[in-house]
């Protein structure tokens, strides 16, 4: 999918209108005295914060109809980093107002209103852990599922607490026509949580993999494939992913987001993960039956059609890159292929074997690099650099599409080397995940 500039704006003027609504209802009609400028700035960043936080269960990567037009992984990321800048604004509404006039106190005072008081110091604590454990999650030894859990349960109690508190102050929502609006903006993002959390899983409970099998691969990765049982196969496109749950039940906070690694022509899915954290190292213990589900697909991290593929690709990030070039034998597609393989040791390439034989079997060009490379090792040994994409840079690059994806340093260096050797941004796909 080509992004343009036009689409760009687009999606930026939706979310800015929509994230200013709050403010939008309380200043409409009818509005009362100005307080000052500071105070009513402090009021309106208490607006802001609100919409902004609401916004989360909107653009958090799992509507569709969001997400092709920037990306899963830039969804995501989006989603981090915007919240935070919503608590920023949060948490600036009572510090500001505090500075202004310290009468403002009297919220958080027990002797006015005890049950008002003890709310809002939660909110406060509430917006500091949210911060903090989005921030430091893996700092804090705090896995996946538990962050989850908490980082749900306090947004949306912020939200509450914020529409109840809104609603008493009433400064600039007295006539009943504001407090309704506010009152069902709250329910619809509610609505958000319950779908995703519920309605998503109630649906998706008639849609059961099991295990086939489960294999050991190169780089201390394994690999689990899949097949539906009594339904048809998730329809994707090779570079998508899925949200995987382990178990019997597709109500778990165990989910995590996995590449589809097979081509688009199996019967069977397959997923291949390094083993680490909590989640993938109980990967070699799964067994032939075990139930899965699967939500998706999502992302845009796809090739289009009649484009060239110059791959980058770094360790267990090589997965996407697998869907493509296995599609590409089973469906005879004659198109050019790149691919950068880079790996710490000769002993950790996955897939190593397949890949020396689709490189027989396509039009591929095979590059490994081994940042410790063996001795009397004649391919290309060091960490991605601008001289080495050049290197390999083909001679017609505006007919290629580049995908980017492996750690953090290899995807920054890539994309701009790629920028820098004047590679069209919008030819340019990244995959990112760390976030999670």
């Amino acid at each position: 999918m080509k992004y343009t500039y036009k689409r760009g704006a687009y999606w930026l003027f939706v979310y800015l209108f929509l994230a200013l609504i709050p403010l939008i209802v309380a200043i409409s009609g009818s509005t009362p005295g100005n307080r000052g400028f500071w105070t009513e700035l402090g009021v309106a960043f208490g607006f802001i914060g609100f919409g902004m936080l609401c916004l989360q269960f909107l653009f958090s990567g799992r509507f569709r109809k969001i997400a092709p037009t920037y990306g899963m992984d830039n969804l995501l990321q989006f989603h981090r980093e915007i919240g935070i800048l919503a608590f920023l604004f949060i948490l600036a509404h009572p510090l500001l107002l505090l500075i202004v006039d310290f009468e403002f106190i009297s919220f958080i005072d027990p002797k006015v209103n005890a049950l008002r008081a003890i709310s809002l110091i939660f909110v406060t604590i509430a917006i500091i852990l949210v911060l903090a454990s989005s921030i430091w999650r893996t700092a804090f030894g705090l896995d996946y599922e538990k962050w989850r859990l908490l980082h749900g349960f306090l947004s949306l109690a912020v939200i509450f607490i914020g529409t109840v508190h809104s609603l008493q102050v009433s400064y600039y929502l007295d006539p009943m026509w504001k407090k309704s609006a506010i009152v069902l903006l709250f329910l619809f993002y509610g609505y958000l949580v319950i779908h995703t959390r519920l309605t998503r899983p109630w649906l998706n409970r008639k849609k059961p993999y099991k295990v086939t099998g489960v294999a050991r691969e190169r780089g201390d990765s394994w690999t689990i494939k899949v097949k539906p049982e009594k339904h048809r196969r998730v329809q994707f496109i090779c570079g998508q992913f899925v949200w995987l749950t382990i178990g019997k039940t597709p109500f778990s906070l165990q989910q995590h987001p996995f590449t589809i690694a097979s081509s688009t022509s199996d019967k069977e899915l397959s997923f291949t993960s390094k083993e680490s954290g909590d989640f993938t190292s109980t990967w070699k213990d799964i067994k032939p039956g075990t139930m899965v589900y699967l939500e998706g697909p999502f992302g845009s991290f796809v090739p289009e059609r009649g484009k060239n593929l110059f791959l980058v690709m770094g360790g267990i990030g090589i997965t996407p890159a697998m869907a493509m070039l296995r599609s590409m034998k089973d469906n005879k597609d004659p198109r050019q292929a790149v691919l950068i393989y880079a790996n710490s040791e000769w002993e950790d390439v996955t897939f190593r074997e397949e890949l020396m034989e689709l490189s027989r079997k396509i039009n591929l060009k095979l590059i490994h690099l081994l940042e410790k490379p063996p001795e009397n090792w004649e391919g290309e040994s060091g960490l991605v650099s601008r001289e080495l994409l050049q290197k390999y840079l083909p001679e017609n690059p505006e007919h290629f599409m580049y995908f980017i994806c492996g750690p953090k340093p290899l995807m920054d260096i890539s994309e701009l080397a790629l920028r820098d050797l004047g590679i069209d941004w919008r030819l340019i796909y990244t995959e990112r995940f760390e976030i999670i």
